[in-house]
């Protein structure tokens, strides 16, 4: 079911440990596929593949996230150092991972160059204004209380941890990226951000690039965690349910936004008590998602099961200022068609009819 060492009191732990231990949670077990079932069953009921927004995918996909959530302990099971999971290969937010191996290559990667990293992922101005007040409102909302010109100020307590922004800290540094600084755009070839922000996640600040002074530590790829699990809940029996129902299951689609918040570091969350209809659910539940499994693949495929072809074109903007104002930075070339991917020649020769626009 899952890989765990034995407690120390075992009469057989050093033996059971080398077959069942912890070390071994890169193997699939039970539990890892109770999620690809409810991974399935949420692109089933998505509006790309659910046009007539069948209301039984949906209390399918809710069930089969359930399923996963029970049998880790149930709404309370989400523990609070999940935001870091990636710092620890046995964090109990970690349902299936590859091998870990001692590195710093992420840090090469990703870190700002006044750092010695590369910089090589830049969060969007749009991803850093979807992180809401700490008060739980959106920044959009007036009572938010959000200050353009002290933009980072009385946000979300997942910001600082995700993402590197003008006045962040790095290793205990203050990174300056406005223009002209040594971390702002375009200052150092091949290595500066092109939005005035790094990524954050997924970084070990232990890990120091300093020449003369290398030091690595461990890193793994997860790919699967108990919050995956928690956010297809939340989305499944929002649409089955509404924000308030919980078909049989013991927890509503706003229950389990609670216990993310909550874990996710607010004290206060005075918005949430306002979602009271599908639609706003709906809305708070996907900014959610992408704050949540940020940089880990899920955005580019959540996008698009959800047809909306307005974000899909949406164009990436940036920051010269520290957030007081934004710049544009790349448009997105896709078109309607592009929401379904092409088909391998290989596989329409054996009858499958190609998606439209391929």
């Amino acid at each position: 079911d899952v890989y765990a060492d034995a407690p120390n009191d075992n009469t057989i732990k050093a033996d059971y440990d080398k077959v069942y231990g912890s070390r071994f949670l890169n193997r699939i077990n039970r539990r890892a596929a109770q999620m690809i079932k409810a991974r399935v069953l949420l692109l089933a009921a998505s509006p790309a593949f659910n046009p007539a927004n069948d209301l039984s995918k949906w209390e399918a996909a809710a069930n089969a996230a359930a399923e996963v959530i029970n049998v880790n302990g149930g709404l309370n099971s989400l523990v609070n150092n999940r935001l870091e999971y990636y710092l620890n290969e046995n964090n109990a937010d970690i349902i299936w991972r590859k091998d870990y191996t001692n590195s710093r290559n992420l840090e090469t990667d990703h870190f700002p160059p006044s750092l010695y990293g590369t910089g090589r992922m830049n969060p969007t101005q749009n991803l850093v204004d979807a992180f809401p007040a700490s008060n739980g409102f959106p920044i959009s909302d007036a009572l938010s209380g959000y200050n353009v010109n002290a933009p980072y100020t009385s946000r979300d307590p997942r910001l600082d941890k995700y993402i590197v922004y003008n006045g962040g800290k790095v290793k205990n540094t203050t990174i300056n990226t406005i223009d002209g600084a040594k971390d702002g755009i375009n200052m150092v070839a091949g290595s500066s951000t092109r939005t005035g922000y790094y990524m954050k996640k997924h970084m070990n600040q232990n890990v120091n690039l300093t020449p003369g002074n290398l030091i690595s530590q461990r890193h793994f790829q997860t790919l699967m965690r108990y919050t995956e699990a928690f956010l297809i809940y939340a989305e499944a029996a929002n649409e089955a349910w509404g924000p308030d129902g919980t078909g049989t299951n013991a927890y509503s689609a706003k229950d389990i936004i609670a216990m993310i918040r909550s874990t996710a570091g607010f004290t206060t969350d005075n918005y949430l008590p306002t979602v009271t209809d599908k639609v706003l659910m709906r809305d708070l539940v996907k900014n959610e998602r992408r704050i949540e499994l940020s940089f880990e693949g899920f955005r580019f495929w959540d996008i698009r099961r959800w047809n909306d072809k307005v974000l899909m074109k949406e164009p990436a903007r940036g920051t010269q200022d520290g957030g007081i104002s934004s710049i544009h930075v790349e448009n997105r070339s896709y078109e309607d068609y592009m929401i379904y991917g092409p088909i391998p020649d290989s596989e329409c020769r054996k009858g499958l009819v190609q998606n439209k626009g391929w």
